[in-house]
């Protein structure tokens, strides 16, 4: 479940409540002072452990003369294709 962060206006305090999304907008009691706090809108936060970087990707470029993939192959230009129905 998501965790939120709230301030309480009556009595400054901050505090978070982890609750379901479909109560994100519900106001929540203050812990302290017991008055409704209103929800504080903060960027998001990811959490997690990062991998370690690794080598780049490297990119396959097809020919220039044309390529071949699923069965069937590409030939130079617009009309070195052929798909059935459409006859391209």
């Amino acid at each position: 479940m998501p965790i939120y962060p709230f301030a309480c206006d009556a009595c400054g305090a901050e505090f978070e409540v982890t609750r379901k999304l479909s109560a994100m907008r519900d106001p929540a009691p203050c812990p302290a002072c017991g008055a409704n706090a209103r929800r504080v809108f903060t960027g998001l936060t990811v959490t997690g452990q990062a991998e370690a970087p690794g080598p780049a990707a490297k990119k396959k470029n097809p020919p220039a003369g044309g390529w071949s993939h699923s069965g069937h192959s590409h030939g130079a230009g617009e009309s070195g294709h052929t798909h059935g129905l459409w006859g391209r």
